[in-house]
């Protein structure tokens, strides 16, 4: 058996003689690559041929975090496009929300916070969109294994992006971002971000 270094997740891996020169599978992330041949001088580099894209822990939850960064993104431009576009149905729709919240809880308090939403709120929306901006950011990031601190901030962001309350959506926010989170911290996957870029030849 030979040892070599799968180009894919440079892990050791060890091949048998006979797939020297052929095409291979490295048996942790699953890429393909061509592995080395024997020369006088020794056995060459194996050449990555195709990255299997689900194959490195950060993928997953890079997609995930995109996504949820994705949909905050235009759920609040769109919302507070909304809001300021037509501010008085947006206060006639707030105040109708809140009156019925009351009438149904019966805490007649909460028509006390009518005023307060109806100045913030489209502003949460705006910032909410803007730190939506940083999670994608951070998604393509670890996507792409490059600037780990912008991978951790975009996860991080993520989990305390106060207007995915508002949207429900808090709960899958949280978990994406500190599935992410997890991951990244992981000294393999924190390693990933540190390597050259690797070419890869045509197969």
């Amino acid at each position: 058996m030979e040892s070599i270094t799968c180009p894919g997740c440079q892990k050791a891996i060890r091949i048998p003689p006979d797939v020297l020169g052929q095409r291979a599978q490295c048996p942790f992330c699953k890429c393909h690559f061509r592995a080395p041949i024997r020369t006088p001088e020794g056995l060459t580099e194996p050449a990555l041929l195709r990255r299997n894209p689900f194959g490195n822990r950060r993928i997953l939850p890079g997609v995930m975090v995109l996504f949820v960064g994705c949909i905050g993104l235009v759920t609040n431009a769109f919302q507070a496009a909304k809001a300021y576009a037509d501010p008085q149905a947006f206060e006639e729709q707030t105040r109708e929300s809140f009156e019925r919240a009351a009438d149904q809880s019966k805490t007649p308090e909460i028509r006390d916070k009518i005023p307060m939403t109806i100045v913030w709120l489209p502003r949460v929306r705006i910032v909410s969109a803007a730190l939506s901006l940083v999670t994608i950011a951070g998604a393509i990031a670890m996507l792409r294994a490059r600037r780990h601190g912008l991978a951790m901030l975009g996860s991080i962001v993520t989990m305390l992006n106060v207007a995915n309350v508002v949207n429900c959506c808090c709960f899958a926010s949280i978990l994406m971002g500190g599935w992410s989170l997890m991951v990244l911290i992981d000294p393999n996957v924190r390693a990933e971000f540190h390597r050259p870029e690797t070419s890869t030849p045509p197969a």
